[in-house]
């Protein structure tokens, strides 16, 4: 296995520093906010941290936002995140008394996640808040952090939850692809997140997703959820393309966290069933495997000639601007990749599978014209094999791909729709316990009558 490393790029203050330039951001209009998150949102490296990471920037430069994050590994340097907070408090989570509790869910009702993400520490913390302070609004990320709010729900303050995806999907997928032993535990969790994040529509009063087909998905089970579509962004400025030369060598690359299930079967599956056979149409083709933590599996695909897993990266900018296309073979994916739009803002081509794809299609991206969709293994080779000989192919498609991408997915504008909806949500009159009951009882009944 190569490794590659070098030091992190400091994505805050580059940040900070384009905001400072560009000049006051608005009215002083100060909200109190409790913002719950269940992985520490820095650095944002990562699709739940990106988000997460760019909401409270955001946020902060308005409101007081108090942060309280679970973190189920080391805690980074908190110092970004408190420079744009009013407080942040972490509440580590041991992985292995997670797994444990999760393991042990088996054999109640509850979904599988809510036991790994669960903390007494946390939850004590919520209660003594919402007895001795006042919030003018809670916000909730990921369906995890919902059952933290049930005390703020009990004194009426308004709460808002983030769901990004909707998790029960997810699962369900796992179930098709994990292995034999473990399809029927993850088709189980999805029956049981379903019938969870089905629940949670009476007990916010936003429900947020990252694209509209996630809204749909959820309000197909849900339809009662007052649910709208923030998407994400990517910063243009920070992934823009680089004056560094491509690589010799016809040259395929991947990014992303490599213990990540879906990410491990895609880049599995590809390697072995799609690169080798693309290698033997271009003997001298490399494909670059750039993310932290490769599992095992991952790891041995480096047996395979060409295949090249890097590790932990400072920058994966280099890594892209060296490629000759970006591939997203994902065969389980829920919203937005965040990593085929960072891939797109560094003009590299994209080829990715029809599940990548539907979630980039209502940003207004098209087959053929910004990137390639293909939706089996034979669809993803000769895709890639038309780009990697046809240059004027791959610089057309990355040209239209950055253009629509300003159009669709930046943070400020994207930002300012999720804080209109926070501002919607702590207007309207808050819930009392005795109206989420009756509105709870409603939703059963209607159950029932269906």
């Amino acid at each position: 296995m190569t490794s590659v490393s070098s030091e992190p790029v400091n994505l805050l203050q580059h940040s900070q520093a384009r905001e400072a330039a560009s000049g006051p951001s608005g009215p002083d209009t100060k909200l109190r906010l409790l913002y719950l998150c269940h992985r520490v949102p820095y650095p944002p490296d990562k699709g739940d941290k990106i988000r997460a990471f760019n909401e409270i920037r955001a946020l902060s430069k308005r409101h007081r936002v108090h942060l309280l994050t679970l973190a189920d590994s080391e805690v980074p340097n908190l110092a970004p995140l408190e420079e744009m907070c009013e407080r942040v408090e972490v509440f580590p989570v041991q992985r292995t008394g997670a797994y444990m509790r999760a393991a042990l869910g088996i054999f109640s009702s509850r979904p599988l996640t809510l036991a790994f993400f669960g903390s007494a520490e946390l939850r004590q913390r919520v209660e003594e808040l919402a007895r001795n302070e006042r919030f003018d609004l809670v916000v909730a990320y990921c369906s995890a952090m919902a059952p933290y709010v049930e005390p703020f729900h009990e004194v009426g303050t308004p709460a808002v939850l983030d769901m990004v995806d909707v998790d029960s999907s997810k699962w369900a997928q796992y179930s098709r692809f994990a292995s034999l032993p473990m399809r029927p535990i993850y088709a189980l969790e999805a029956r049981r997140l379903q019938a969870y994040e089905s629940s949670l529509a009476s007990r916010f009063e936003r429900i947020v997703l990252a694209t509209g087909n996630e809204t749909r998905v959820l309000k197909a089970f849900a339809p009662e959820a007052n649910a709208a579509t923030v998407p994400n962004g990517v910063d243009l400025d920070f992934f823009r393309p680089l004056d560094l030369p491509r690589s010799p060598h016809p040259t395929i690359v991947f990014t992303g966290q490599m213990d990540y299930f879906a990410n491990v079967d895609g880049m599995v599956h590809f390697a072995r069933n799609v690169f080798s056979r693309l290698r033997q149409r271009f003997p001298d083709l490399e494909l670059l495997i750039v993310g932290r933590s490769p599992a095992p599996a991952v790891r041995a695909l480096t047996e395979l000639a060409g295949v090249h897993v890097t590790g932990a990266v400072g920058d994966v900018r280099p890594f892209l601007a060296r490629a000759w296309a970006f591939v997203a073979p994902l065969r389980i994916a829920q919203g937005v990749q965040n990593k085929v739009l960072e891939a797109m803002a560094m003009n590299v081509p994209v080829v990715c599978t029809d599940r990548v794809f539907a979630g980039l299609s209502e940003g207004g991206f098209r087959h053929g014209r910004d990137l390639l969709a293909a939706s089996s293994d034979q669809g993803l080779e000769d895709s890639l094999a038309g780009l990697l000989g046809d240059a004027q192919a791959r610089a057309s498609l990355a040209e239209h791909a950055r253009r629509r991408l300003s159009l669709s997915y930046r943070w400020t504008t994207n930002m300012d729709r999720f804080e209109e909806i926070l501002a919607g949500a702590v207007r309207k009159p808050a819930r009392t316990r005795e109206d989420r009951e009756e509105s709870r009882e409603e939703t059963k009944e209607k159950a029932r009558s269906a």
